[in-house]
Parts: C-alpha cells; structure tokens; sequence
C-alpha cells in the first residue's frame, strides 16, 4: 500500500503518532483556530485517507511544515504536503526551458531517491500538469542558450553514443539493472551540468534538452526494475518537462505513456488513462508500432478499471499493427527506447490484462512464454514483472510455483534491492508459517540500490 504522504512527513521528523496530534493541536490553538482534541486516532485516519482534516486544521499543519496558506487552498488536500517535501521541484518548475534545466539539476544531485514510497503527482494535480505539459507544446519557446564553457560537439556526440547503448540495454543486457542504474544516473547528472554551466547556442540547447529527456526516462525505466516507482516518478516527469521546452511533442508522448506504467502498477488507473489519452493527442499520425505501444498502455489502464471488452479489444488493435509490420529501426532523433514493441511483448501485455481483470489460469497461460528457459539476454525489468507471476499464481493457491519465481528473481537481479525486496516480502507474509517460505526470506534481504 502506498505512503500517505502526511505519514512521510511525520516519520521523516521523528514523531510518533501523538506527539504530532499534539504539536498540531498546539498550533491550531497558537493561530487563533481555536483548541482543537490532540488524539492520535486522528492521525491515522488523516494519513489512510479516510479523512480529510478541516481547513483550519490543515492550516496548523501547513505553518507546522512551512507552506503558505496560498498554496493549500491553490492544491488542495493532500496534494500541498507535496510542496514540504523535495517534491516541490515536480509541482513549482515553470513550463519553461529555464525550468526543464532546473528539474533536471534537481534530479540528477546525489541523494534524491529513496526519499519517499507513493507517487506525489496525481488526481487533479496530475491533470494540472499534463495540460501545462500540453499547452507549453503547443506553444514552444525558443530553446535555451548562455554563456559558459563551450560544449565541445563532439563530446556531446560521444554522451549521446553513451545513451543510445544503454537505450539498447534496455531491451536485455548482461548487466544487472543496478549496474545499469547507476550508469545512467551518471549520465543524467553531465546532462543535467552541461545544461546548467555549459556554453551552448540554440540548436546545441535543443539538443542537451533531448540529451535530458533520453537520461531521465532511462533513470525512470531502471528505478522502476528495482522498484523504486517513486523515485522513477520525478525521472519521468522531469522527462516530460524536458520533453516540451525541446519541442519534442514524440518524446513527451512516449514519457507520458512510460510514466503511466507507473500509476498502474503503484496509483490510480483513471491517471494512467489521462496520460495515454495525453500521450495519443500529441501523436495523431504514429507509426504502427508507436500506435500499438500507445494502445497496450490504454489497454492495461481499461482492464485495471474492469472494462474486460474494451481493454481486449485494444490489445487486439495493437496486435494488428504490429502483425506484419515492417521493422521500423532506429528513429532519427535517436529515441528508441521504451517505445519498441513486437507480438512477444503483446503477449505480455495480455497476461498484464488477465491479471488484473482477474482471471489468473489465463494470465500464467500469457506469461508462460516470458516464463521458459532461454538463452537471451534478459530486460532490466524481468525481476520486476515476476511479481506479477507470483501474485498469479498465489491467487491459485500454489505457493511452491510463486517461491520459484521469487527464487528467479533474485538470481536475475543478483541482490534485490529495497523496494522491490519489499514487494516480494509483503506477497508472502501471508505464509511465513510454511517451510518454502521461511527458506526464501533470507533470499529476500534488503541490499542498497546505490
């Protein structure tokens, strides 16, 4: 279950449940809102969502973490608490080239990740930004230049080489998606320090923006195969920020709909279907294969919302496309990765949708495929699709089928790290009296992405 984020305000200070009841009953008293019951049941049902603290109340807690009254009624509950946490930089940035630079800096210093467990970005706040990422497309400004030490062409020719072969390993490497990880974290952070001390002109500024967007969205894609969908959510947005001030509306389609991979599997399927609706207006002549990437997404948002006919008849559209369709190669602006899709891929997609509609014998029947032996290298993002596997087949009550593909997850992955160790864990919680299970947690040990 996702982090409210008022409990990760409060644990990030050090305090229990009562000791911030009394604190903002304090407050409230202190603002002149009156005296108010400082119990801890209010707490917690203030940060499991089943309540909504009074404006007033809100107030007391917004002087408490410092953000401006404005700013509460503007965003509403909860989505102001946002603006106390280093979330801000994803709500605040102006739609702006200055503000995609400035996104990209904040995401590429050391000790970003890791901060929090929920996606910060979603309801009406989501939309808010989605139709600012539109309008700034729009309406393209004139891409960034300054003054500074001169980006020599060829070293940027030789980071963009650097980045088209992680693109690759994307798709299947050798590598263990955190050696991966940290690679692509290093390149994001030259990105990001190119574009904000560099000397460059206007076309160079244009492509250092798209340089960021590809950066961005591989730290997205590799925090999401260890886990870390938070964490892979200031990525992507920041990838779509980047995205618009570069004009790209290509780009920003493809990040949009990566990023709502994100609130299918960790938020609200209604948000991953406004970013897929986003994501199709701003390609309304895709190329088969884009079109059909863009519709397996739209596919698994429906059949998350139980439309069964509606998110079928969507991967069969997809399907379609992708049958005898001419292999497209690598674009021209170099952005391949995460849009790339074929019938195995498809097939998975089906799986996605059984699952999630709740027919678990035909999801492990899509999944069987992805499930025998092989000797290709394997996506970054298998141990992370396991857990889909394991769920199926605890659904159908064989534990020993869900701990082998728990086992395979961690020889794929080598060690999991935090988030993803979580998730495994949580599923067999429920089993931790049987011996298959009490001989896997050792397996299922947290080891540090970073």
């Amino acid at each position: 279950m996702a982090q409210h984020p008022l409990a990760f305000l409060r644990t990030s200070a050090g305090m229990s449940h009562p000791a911030y009841a009394r604190l903002i009953a304090e407050t409230h008293a202190e603002l002149g809102f009156g005296n108010m019951a400082a119990r801890r049941e209010k707490v917690s049902r203030w940060e499991s969502g089943r309540t909504v603290p009074e404006l007033g109340t809100q107030l007391a807690m917004a002087h408490v973490h410092r953000v401006s009254e404005k700013d509460v009624r503007r965003l509403g509950w909860p989505h102001w608490l946002h603006l106390a946490t280093d979330d801000d930089a994803l709500l605040e940035q102006p739609w702006t080239p200055q503000g995609a630079i400035s996104a990209t800096r904040r995401t590429a210093q050391p000790g970003r990740e890791g901060t929090r467990s929920y996606l910060a970005v979603t309801g009406p706040v989501l939309e808010a930004q989605i139709k600012k990422a539109l309008a700034a497309l729009a309406s393209p400004q004139q891409p960034p230049a300054q003054d500074g030490h001169f980006v020599n062409p060829d070293r940027l020719a030789g980071i963009e080489a650097r980045t088209r072969a992680l693109e690759v390993q994307g798709a299947g490497s050798s590598a263990t998606p955190m050696t991966l990880h940290h690679a692509a974290r290093a390149g994001h952070r030259l990105v990001g320090r190119l574009l904000a001390t560099g000397g460059y002109d206007r076309p160079t500024g244009t492509r250092l923006l798209l340089l960021a967007t590809r950066t961005a969205a591989l730290c997205g894609y590799f925090n999401s195969c260890l886990g870390d969908e938070a964490g892979a959510e200031r990525y992507d947005l920041t990838a779509i920020r980047s995205a618009a001030a570069a004009g790209s509306r290509r780009h920003a389609a493809a990040c949009m709909s990566r990023l709502a991979i994100l609130h299918l599997i960790a938020g609200d399927a209604r948000d991953a279907l406004s970013l897929v609706n986003a994501a199709q207006s701003l390609t309304p002549r895709p190329s088969p294969r884009f079109d059909a990437f863009l519709l397996a997404r739209e596919a698994l948002a429906l059949a998350r919302l139980g439309e069964a006919r509606r998110s079928t008849q969507a991967l069969d559209r997809a399907t379609a496309l992708v049958t005898g369709a001419p292999d497209e190669g690598p674009p021209t602006d170099g952005f391949g990765f995460g849009i790339g899709i074929d019938e195995g891929h498809l097939n998975f997609g089906y799986g996605y949708a059984w699952h999630y509609l709740g027919d678990q014998k035909k999801a492990l029947a899509h999944f069987a495929p992805f499930l025998a032996p092989s000797t290709a290298q394997v996506p970054p993002r298998t141990a992370r699709r396991l857990l889909y596997v394991v769920d199926a087949h605890l659904s159908l009550g064989d534990l020993d089928a869900a701990v082998d593909s728990a086992y395979r997850a961690v020889d794929l992955i080598g060690s999991l790290p935090p988030g993803l160790a979580d998730q495994y864990r949580r599923r067999f919680v429920p089993y931790l009296a049987e011996a298959p299970v009490s001989d896997l947690l050792p397996h299922l040990a947290d080891h540090p992405a970073s």
